[in-house]
Formats: structure tokens, C-alpha cells, sequence
């Protein structure tokens, strides 16, 4: 009777254990459900064809925890139609703090460019939060039009993503791809170069392609009679090791897709030297020059501004 008593009293302090390990992996998984915070905005809706839909928004993690999305529903409707779709997401993660512009093409059945739809969509998370997308009733065409506004002209900036590295003695960018922060820059006295992500909303849908001369300056007020100028030409980059190449090649913004931009030359077309620059604060233009479609195209955005610490 002892034996079995004392067995009967083991195996209950080992069901107490295990019952309040799943409470605390049950509590520890709420607390993490409700830490989630993130702020999604800027979303818009494209018709990119039959049956075809792009949704791109942009996500703001203002939480401590990592973020996983797996799924994206979109869902469209008028006056005469309705459907939806499910779409599963590999690798859409955000750190704490970080921010992601995601770009996804659904399809769902039924949709024909230029006809006007309401449109709502949700992203899931992986712990199971519900996620809504900004909701949008418009054509295509009016949505775009809308969104071009945070640039003034056919290019869009994502402001939240304005980035420098130091270029390295080799013409590497140090810290790529990640990089830093271009609102506050600490070069050491090292030559530098910054990274701007844009995205081509042309109400026509044109591909604009840059050219050589497109350029990134400043102005830095040096004594109150005078200030200089700082610039940094296009180039481009090589997107596995991040080193710059010698010599510029014209780069295509696909309608309705984010691209990267790095600016670091000296002088338009080539890589011979980095550009050198002055400290202090400044404010920072981009003038972008090329071709929308068969058209010459030139568009100046003036977005932010910078303090470089030498």
C-alpha cells in the first residue's frame, strides 16, 4: 500500500508539473498575441490584369516582438461582383522596430482592368492576429493617383526608408544591405553613399527609366554669406556583395514595383571616386532624370532632410 501510495503521489506532482507548463506556454503565448503592434499604411490596389490584382503596403513593427505574416486575404466587389482569395506568404517577417514594403499579386477570379471596385484585405499573422489592410473604393487609376501625392509626380519615396553605408577603400558599401539610418550620418570622415527605395505609380502604368545625370544633393550653410553643395550620382550596385560598380547602367522602374536606388558617385556614369560631402544639417533632394515611356522625364523630389557628422 506504501509503494503504491507513494507511486500515485509521484505521478500527480508530475501531471501538476506538466499542467503548469502548458499554462505558462499558454500564458506566454497570449502575452505574445497581444505584444504584437504593427501599423500598416499606404496600401493600395492595382488591376494588373485579368483575374489579376496587386495589393502593396507598407508595415510599420512599433512592437519589441518579431512578426511573422503567412497569409494575405483580398477581397473586391461592385454593384455586380464579389470574390476573394487566400494567398499563404513565405518569408514576410519584421523585426521590432523594423519596416517592410510588401508587394503581392493575387488573383481573383473574375476581375477586368479599368472597372471600378471596392477593395478590402487582412493580413494574419502568425499567432493568429488579424491585420486589416486600408480599404479602398476606386478604379485603379484613381488609387494610383492618390498615392503619387507623397512625391508629387509619377515616383513615390518610401520615407521610412532612407538609408547610408560607408564606402569601403575597395568601393564596397560596409554594412550591406542593411546599412544605416540616413537622417542622422556619421561618416568618420569616410566617403559615403545612401539608398533610396522608390516605386513607379504612372497613372498610364509607363516604365520610367533613369539615366546617368540623375542625382542626389544637398545644400549645407557653411557661414551666413555662403553655402555649399554636396551630390551624389547614380550607380549601381551589385545586389549579392553590395559593391559598386565602375560604371552606370540605365536602371527601369517597373510600374507598381519598388526598387532600390544607391547614390555615391563623384560624377554621372562612372565610378572613378566616391563623392565627398561637408557636415552639419541639410535638407537632401533627389532629381530624377530619364525617359517615362517614349518621353523625356525628370521629376525632383525634395523629402528629407540630414546632419552628417564628420
Amino acid at each position: 500500500m506504501g509503494i503504491l501510495a507513494s507511486t500515485y503521489f509521484i505521478w500527480t506532482l508530475s501531471q501538476n508539473t506538466v499542467y503548469n507548463d502548458a499554462i505558462r506556454e499558454k500564458n506566454q503565448l497570449e502575452s505574445d498575441v497581444l505584444s504584437e503592434n504593427v501599423q500598416v499604411t499606404n496600401t493600395t490596389y492595382v488591376v494588373n490584369g485579368n483575374d489579376n490584382i496587386n495589393v502593396s503596403t507598407n508595415i510599420n513593427n512599433i512592437g519589441s516582438l518579431s512578426v511573422q505574416f503567412t497569409t494575405l486575404w483580398a477581397y473586391a466587389s461592385n454593384a455586380t461582383y464579389a470574390n476573394y482569395h487566400i494567398t499563404n506568404l513565405s518569408n514576410v517577417n519584421v523585426q521590432g522596430g523594423a519596416n517592410l514594403f510588401l508587394s503581392v499579386n493575387v488573383t481573383v477570379g473574375g476581375l477586368c482592368p479599368g472597372s471600378a471596385y471596392s477593395f478590402a484585405s487582412w493580413l494574419i499573422t502568425g499567432r493568429g492576429n488579424v491585420v486589416p489592410l486600408q480599404k479602398a473604393t476606386s478604379s485603379y487609376t484613381n488609387i494610383v493617383m492618390s498615392n503619387t501625392t507623397q512625391g508629387i509626380g509619377s515616383l513615390m519615396m518610401n520615407f521610412q526608408n532612407f538609408t547610408y553605408y560607408i564606402v569601403n577603400g575597395s568601393n564596397f558599401l560596409s554594412g550591406y544591405p542593411n546599412g544605416n539610418s540616413g537622417y542622422l550620418v556619421n561618416s568618420n570622415g569616410n566617403p559615403i553613399a545612401f539608398r533610396v527605395i522608390i516605386t513607379n505609380l504612372d497613372q498610364n502604368q509607363r516604365n520610367i527609366t533613369l539615366t546617368a545625370p540623375s542625382v542626389l544633393f544637398s545644400i549645407f550653410p557653411t557661414t551666413p554669406q555662403q553655402v555649399r553643395g554636396s551630390y551624389w550620382y547614380v550607380v549601381n550596385v551589385d545586389k549579392t556583395t553590395g559593391k559598386i560598380f565602375g560604371t552606370y547602367t540605365d536602371v527601369t522602374l517597373v510600374y507598381n514595383t519598388a526598387t532600390e536606388l544607391y547614390f555615391a558617385s563623384a560624377q554621372p556614369g562612372t565610378f572613378y571616386s566616391a563623392a565627398t560631402c561637408f557636415t552639419g544639417t541639410a535638407p537632401v533632394n533627389l532629381a530624377l532624370i530619364g525617359q517615362i515611356g517614349d518621353a523625356p522625364f525628370g521629376q525632383n523630389i525634395p523629402f528629407v532632410a540630414t546632419k552628417i557628422i564628420s
